[in-house]
């Protein structure tokens, strides 16, 4: 049986030319540590040079971390602002 990873929401900084970007993310626990270089993917590209500002001491297991994507597409819908909802 595999063992189950758990995940930590960490704010990440990446350098740009512009400045920085600033996000906050749930990634596995083994990369949640200040200071860690990660990759993170976004629509099955990768983007490297992430560093881990922070990570919270919260653990949930992959099937806890919450879908933002699928939470704000349920709102939208919810609220009228959906946007296929304008084209019906």
């Amino acid at each position: 049986m595999a063992r189950e990873v758990f995940y930590r929401q960490c704010r990440l900084v990446k350098r740009v030319e512009t400045g920085e970007l600033v996000l906050v993310s749930w990634i596995p626990e083994p990369y949640a540590t200040v200071g860690r270089i990660v990759k993170l993917r976004e629509n099955g590209t990768w983007d490297d040079g992430w560093v881990v500002l922070g990570a919270g001491t919260t653990r949930l297991p992959a099937c806890e971390v919450p879908d933002f994507h699928a939470l704000s597409k349920a709102h939208l819908r919810a609220t009228g602002d959906d946007e296929t909802a304008s084209k019906n």
